[in-house]
């Protein structure tokens, strides 16, 4: 059997989006998916069929009104302003959640009601499970779709997602409970235990607990190489960044394909040994030491995402080494040693 983990993280969940868009690209058909918090969310809309409309959803939620932000806080944060009116709109909406003590979950249960079939969730194939923390004792608790009455479903997943920004209210068994991140934030044992063969990890970096799994187990990791923005993120600008972010970074990962922060098709260790054929081992010792690097590949990959990022160059497609290096080497006027150790590259095109 085949498990997803998503991991818990606010509204760095829309990575998710694009990830799970991915897997379906590459015919990847989960027996069961968990997830804590936000993960919890997008794992019971993919375990009720409706995976594949994840990157719309995140594209149209508004995220102002889930955590009940005034219209014009909103407005100025995704006009990046930051100027007085951002500052004034700021102390506001902090003076109006500590009058109240928490945020009001309306926004996150009208979400919760809107995109989740829970007749759909239950008759599904797919496993569906979720963590969360009782308040009273801090317990963690585990449970799989068959655990939870069905018309408890949608209090489970708002239980796994009860960050302390939320106001406290009583739930399920007139019980406080707490967002699943304070004791495992990415629930890879949870499938694991039920006897998952293979499960892939989608982390988003969220605050929490990381428990340790057994390293022998086959758990595929996928995680984003640069920011996701904020847990409590507004602007639909860094959503849609993240959905493509979260594609790319999962197609790379399936695929087996190069790069970091960006997507290569792959190539051998060997072809990056003779594109550095005429570099000096003074000259790769300091690249490969600016980088951190262990290896000539990996040297020569950042060097050329270095020059990549400083371009401005589009991180969302999939690229020829070769092509980038040939682009890179147009740019002959910069003064820098990375630059000057890519035009040095020799490259048959």
């Amino acid at each position: 059997m085949i498990g997803l983990a998503l991991e818990g993280g606010g509204v760095r969940g829309s990575y998710q989006a694009g990830a799970y868009i991915a897997f379906l690209e590459c015919g990847i058909q989960f027996h069961g998916v968990c997830g804590t918090s936000i993960g919890a969310l997008n794992g019971a809309i993919i375990a009720s069929g409706k995976g594949q409309s994840l990157p719309t959803i995140w594209r149209n939620i508004d995220i102002g009104r889930i955590f009940g932000f005034r219209e014009k806080f909103i407005e100025v944060v995704n006009e990046n302003k930051n100027d007085l009116s951002y500052l004034k709109e700021y102390f506001l909406n902090i003076l109006s959640i500590m009058l109240n003590r928490g945020i009001e979950f309306k926004g996150l249960r009208e979400l919760i009601d809107k995109e989740i079939d829970v007749d759909a969730l239950m008759n599904s194939p797919m496993d569906f499970g979720l963590v969360t923390v009782r308040l009273k004792d801090l317990k963690p608790i585990y449970l799989f779709k068959k655990d939870m009455p069905k018309e408890k479903i949608k209090d489970y997943i708002i239980a796994s997602s009860s960050l302390p920004i939320f106001k406290l209210e009583k739930m399920i068994d007139d019980n406080y409970y707490l967002d699943g991140g304070f004791y495992d934030v990415g629930p890879v044992n949870m499938l694991l235990k039920k006897g998952y063969k293979k499960v892939y990890l989608v982390k988003i970096h969220g605050v929490g607990i990381h428990r340790k799994y057994d390293e022998k187990a086959d758990v595929v990791v996928i995680e984003p190489k640069r920011s996701l923005g904020s847990v409590l993120e507004l602007d639909k600008k860094r959503i849609d960044e993240n959905i493509k972010m979260g594609y790319y970074d999962t197609i790379r990962v399936l695929k087996n394909l190069d790069g970091y922060n960006y997507v290569f098709k792959r190539k051998s260790d060997s072809f990056y040994q003779r594109i550095n054929r005429k570099i000096t081992k003074k000259e790769f010792r300091r690249v490969k030491f600016f980088f951190n690097a262990k290896t000539i590949k990996e040297t020569t990959i950042k060097a050329i995402e270095y020059i990549m990022e400083k371009e401005g160059m589009n991180y969302y497609q999939i690229y020829s080494i070769k092509k980038v290096i040939k682009e890179i080497k147009k740019e002959k006027d910069k003064d820098h040693f990375i630059y000057h150790y890519v035009e040095k590259l020799r490259v048959i095109f």
